[in-house]
């Protein structure tokens, strides 16, 4: 246990050091992006490398969230008021601007305000829905919506493709697990994703399931309170 704790206080220190240099490459990037007079191989080569400095950034900040979430109790979160539609129509036009060619479907209802943290619902959604733009269909549309019930609102995010296998169902929100086999090598993910989104939506007092059938897709449907 103290060699598990030394690990996972290790992984927290060292991404957190490496955000300031990963932020001085996206800052540099971008501004000698923006310069005039450059040729097309030249930015090509400094688009590559902010795209690669943004997955590294992604990436650290899941490890981070891992080791506060596993040694520091929880995720902090800081409540204000926020509209789960607005938050969902902002990480649309996020990751579709990603992923050109992809169509998403919104089907926003009633009202969907509450007392959260927008950045980490944010994050719940972009989560959400990238894991199912990933493994889902290509070409099939990925259906969004988030509804309010009561003293509640539901966010689902479905995807039609292969279910994700019943043995592993049980185990998709832990850490490093997928719903398929072999490592993530094209997307990069470290395999953190879920074990994140449940922690923030716990967070909020709220649940999460997931139902994947044969035929019917896979649905992720988070239920969060109104207020704390």
């Amino acid at each position: 246990q103290r060699r598990a704790d030394f690990e996972q206080q290790l992984i927290g220190i060292v991404s957190h050091d490496l955000r300031n240099p990963l932020s001085a490459i996206l800052l540099g990037t971008t501004a000698l992006a923006r310069r005039p007079g450059l040729d097309d191989p030249s930015l090509k080569a400094l688009l590559r490398i902010r795209s690669s400095a943004e997955r590294a950034t992604r990436m650290i900040r899941d490890l981070l969230d891992f080791t506060q979430a596993r040694l520091g109790g929880g995720i902090p979160i800081q409540r204000r008021g926020v509209d789960l539609h607005l938050i969902t129509r902002a990480v649309l036009d996020e990751v579709e601007a990603t992923h050109p060619g992809r169509e998403v479907v919104p089907r926003l209802t009633g009202d969907a305000g509450g007392d959260w943290d927008a950045d980490r619902i944010a994050q719940v959604v972009q989560n959400l829905l990238t894991n199912a733009l990933k493994y889902g269909t290509p070409g099939e549309v990925v259906d969004v919506f988030t509804e309010g019930r009561g003293d509640h609102v539901a966010l689902g995010v479905h995807n039609a493709g292969e279910p994700i296998p019943s043995e592993r169902q049980a185990s998709i929100f832990q850490p490093m697990q997928r719903g398929v086999e072999g490592v993530d090598k094209a997307g990069r993910s470290v395999g953190l994703g879920l074990f994140i989104v449940r922690a923030i939506v716990e967070a909020h007092g709220g649940t999460i399931e997931l139902t994947s059938r044969a035929g019917e897709g896979t649905t992720f449907q988070t239920v969060l309170p109104r207020g704390a």
